[in-house]
């Protein structure tokens, strides 16, 4: 039988064709991430002192056991903001940090700075990089006197054939948050987007397969300033296959922005970001095909025993700490919720504000104080009072006071920005709520004030709902009074930023606690536990002022 040179040719491409199906390989590689964990090394929070199974690196642990016995080519990273909080702190200078030592164990490929892991000094940070078995990164930070880089930039994971490249950044907003610690003035945090964008051209003269930010910011520009969120980057770089986010706190499942594909693990351990990518393997030729991310929650897998061991010791002297008796109170200082959803404190005159503020206005010696209470749960009841209560209800640990010379309409302008957390009420509403854009961020922008008297009118329009301000002494605030007014120094370069109620108006500190006190002492925590050991003898009661209140919402109408 004749075969025609045009069937024998049709016949041969199709054998070709099943020959490149038969030699075409897919390869998965799947991206672990987490971030913003908090110190949540066991499901356990020594604020309280009571077990918290909604996250942690114990519990992240089994899952990545569970997930690596289910998959081939995993890598596993962190976007920073791993030794601060839920009492880890009191560890920053041991040595083999137990945070470190669980990413040790656990494997972890990548480690990227977040913002709180600049809270104890250059010298801890560079401890801790050390101590990581992994890669750390950092495309944006710099030694300002050689301009050389801290930490490598980039790094490459091969596996299967397949090269991942990596890129490191950290929130440039770090010297802001140390300006009054000073411990980071040696450094230099450059804007990330000209960084990453060096780096994408580096990874390409590699011939990386795939490239993937593993970033301390998040999906917004933090501050307003353009090139600070990961949605700036994705929009300038599309270069980028994935953006691994952290920092603001929130769960982002999957986001794609300019094809780019966004995803955040949430904070304190709740859930893990997977990023599965799909490569086909032609010979040489290699694509990336399929790109995807979903956020896992690990609050069902129970606590690895390895990372228990590692924290164990760790654990029985948090608990013994947060548990110590430093006073009582004779009645609570935490009043019942009025309406639902908002804290009470946030609507009346509260014995723990009071306190708060009395702390700070005994130790800075202000004329008026600001104070955020900064868990929206607060409790402190009549009866004994350990440390724990004091880290439940005031959670920035590295929170301090400082003392601005400021202008009466300076203090106006800044309480009419603090009372706009909240929207305006209207005579129909029966829902009382925040701002909408305020009421979602990750920061709580809504301050209460001593050593003055005043009234917030919520069903005023923003910018008009401040009444009847005086001092304590009836002493009408007028806008040309010069005050010395004490607060926290983040708060305040917030508040004179570029679209700040201050712009234009910054002033720099006359005095600061952590200066004054001590670097330990002088936290608004160890404070407040100086206040009440010390100057109270260990009584606390309402200290009630009748200071401030709401007025314009009517708790009856609320549902």
């Amino acid at each position: 039988m004749l075969v025609s040179k045009k069937s024998a040719l049709l016949s041969g491409l199709f054998i070709l064709g099943c020959v490149f199906q038969v030699n075409a390989k897919e390869v998965g590689v799947s991206i672990l991430a987490t971030s913003d964990v908090h110190g949540r090394m066991l499901p356990w929070d020594y604020g309280t002192d009571k077990a918290d199974s909604s996250g942690s690196y114990a519990q992240i642990s089994s899952f990545l056991k569970e997930y690596r016995s289910l998959h081939e080519n995993v890598i596993v990273v962190d976007a920073g903001d791993i030794i601060q909080d839920n009492q880890i702190e009191r560890f920053y200078n041991v040595q083999n940090h137990p945070a470190i030592a669980a990413l040790n164990a656990m494997h972890y490929d990548i480690m990227v700075l977040g913002n709180h892991e600049f809270n104890f000094g250059m010298p801890i940070v560079d401890k801790v990089t050390s101590e990581f078995k992994g890669q750390s990164l950092a495309a944006n930070i710099y030694y300002k006197d050689s301009g050389k880089p801290y930490l490598p930039a980039t790094t490459i994971i091969e596996k299967e054939g397949i090269k991942i490249g990596f890129i490191g950044a950290t929130t440039p907003f770090v010297p802001e948050y140390e300006n009054k610690t000073g411990y980071v003035n040696q450094m230099e945090f450059t804007m990330p987007i000209p960084e990453i964008k060096k780096q994408i051209a580096n990874l390409k003269q590699q011939s990386v397969d795939a490239i993937v930010l593993v970033t301390h910011m998040g999906l917004d520009n933090e501050n307003n300033k353009p090139g600070t969120g990961v949605a700036d980057v994705a929009n300038q770089l599309p270069e980028l296959d994935v953006i691994i986010a952290g920092h603001n706190h929130q769960n982002i499942s999957e986001k794609v922005i300019n094809n780019v594909v966004i995803t955040e693990p949430h904070r304190y351990g709740t859930v893990v970001s997977v990023v599965d990518l799909k490569f086909d393997i032609d010979g040489n030729k290699k694509t990336l095909k399929a790109k995807k991310s979903q956020t896992l929650p690990v609050k069902t897998y129970p606590a690895d025993p390895e990372i228990e061991k590692i924290y164990s010791p760790y654990h029985q002297q948090l608990r013994e700490i947060s548990n110590q008796v430093i006073g009582e109170t004779d009645q609570d200082l935490v009043p019942q919720e009025i309406i639902h959803g908002i804290p009470a404190v946030y609507l009346q005159e509260s014995g723990l504000t009071n306190l708060l503020n009395s702390v700070q206005l005994y130790y800075s010696g202000a004329d008026v104080t600001a104070v955020l209470v900064d868990n929206k749960k607060a409790i402190l009841n009549k009866g004994p009072i350990a440390r724990k209560d004091i880290a439940n209800n005031y959670q920035y640990t590295a929170g301090e006071t400082s003392i601005f010379e400021v202008t009466g309409k300076d203090l106006k302008d800044y309480m009419e920005w603090s009372a706009a957390y909240f929207a305006q009420v209207q005579p129909t509403d029966k829902n009382y709520q925040y701002d909408s854009v305020r009421g979602a961020s990750k920061y709580m922008t809504y301050d209460m004030f001593g050593g003055v008297k005043y009234i917030i009118d919520l069903s005023e329009p923003v910018g008009h709902r401040i009444k009847n301000l005086t001092l304590l002494n009836g002493k009408v605030v007028t806008d040309d009074m010069k005050l010395k007014l004490g607060m926290n120094a983040y708060r305040y370069e917030m508040l004179v930023k570029k679209g700040g109620p201050l712009e234009g108006r910054r002033v720099e500190p006359i005095w600061n606690s952590r200066t004054a006190l001590g670097d330990e002492e002088g936290t608004i925590r160890n404070m407040t536990i100086k206040y009440i050991t010390d100057v109270k003898k260990g009584k606390i009661t309402d200290e009630s002022n009748n200071n401030w209140q709401v007025i314009g919402i009517d708790p009856k109408q609320s549902n």
